[in-house]
């Protein structure tokens, strides 16, 4: 771990994060819970992370984004993708790094474009969220790479059993991808 990376983590704002939080998974399965498969906050192999975001237009920009866009150029629709679940929690964490402020970003070395970056290139984010792991803290709170709402990663064995997102609706089943919004504000764009 940096040293400077971590008084940096250490330092930046920690807040309390509460409300409703959504996730889409596949259809098959109805339990809500993270992977160490990698991603943005977690490196592959390290530790489970439970990704959640919000609002519904972000869950949906997500999936294209990791189900549709690698594969646009073999003809790939939203409509083509298997059936996906949409989970809907509660979710009341403490310790959670905050970085929806251009100040906490800027003090752990992130900025608005590596938060964006491409579905893979998470290099900056991973040391970030590996350090937070590392400090102890439940999670990290971040603009959502698709500039639609926030992401919330979840550190699942740090998580006490009564910070567990809460699961009020996983009946949803999109049988298909949902319209891409960011097409949907195109047209709007172009319309106006």
């Amino acid at each position: 771990m940096s040293r400077d990376l971590a008084i940096a983590v250490a330092g930046a704002p920690h807040v309390e994060v509460h409300g409703r939080f959504e996730r889409h998974i596949s259809a098959r399965y109805r339990t809500l819970q993270g992977s160490n498969a990698g991603g943005r906050w977690g490196p592959p192999g390290a530790y489970s992370v439970l990704y959640l975001g919000r609002p519904r237009d972000s869950i949906a920009v997500e999936a294209y984004r990791h189900l549709v866009d690698p594969f646009t150029d073999d003809g790939m629709t939203g409509d083509m993708v298997a059936a996906r679940r949409l989970v809907v929690c509660d979710v009341a964490v403490t310790e959670i790094l905050d970085l929806r402020g251009a100040d906490g970003r800027l003090a752990v070395g992130l900025d608005d474009r590596t938060l964006s970056s491409a579905v893979g290139d998470y290099t900056a984010c991973q040391a970030v969220g590996r350090v937070a792991h590392q400090l102890g803290l439940h999670g990290i709170l971040a603009p959502a790479a698709t500039g639609l709402g926030e992401t919330l990663a979840l550190f699942e064995e740090h998580l006490p059993a009564g910070e567990l997102p809460t699961v009020v609706s996983d009946t949803q089943i999109w049988d298909g991808l949902p319209a891409d919004p960011r097409r949907l504000r195109l047209l709007k764009d172009d319309a106006g």
